[in-house]
C-alpha cells in the first residue's frame, strides 16, 4: 500500500471529520461495552464520509471497495 496524504482539516471539510470521530468513538464504546458487537453500520457510514473527505469519484469508490 502506497503512503497517501491525509488532507488537512479546513473549514471547508472540519464537518466530515466531526462526523467521523463521532462514529469512531461510538464503536470505540459500542466495543467497550461489547467487544463482538457488530459494528459494521458504523463502518460502513466512516467509509462513505472518508470518500467524502477525499472527494472521490463513483469509480475511485469502485476501485477502493474491489468492486474494479
Amino acid at each position: 500500500m502506497k503512503n497517501f496524504p491525509i488532507p488537512p482539516i479546513t473549514d471547508v471539510n472540519q464537518n466530515l471529520v466531526a462526523k467521523i470521530e463521532n462514529k469512531v468513538d461510538a464503536i470505540l464504546a459500542a466495543k467497550a461495552v461489547t467487544p463482538d458487537t457488530n459494528t459494521t453500520d458504523l463502518e460502513n457510514e466512516i467509509d462513505k464520509l472518508v470518500y467524502a473527505l477525499y472527494d472521490l469519484t463513483n469509480d475511485e469508490i469502485a476501485i477502493v471497495e474491489g468492486q474494479e
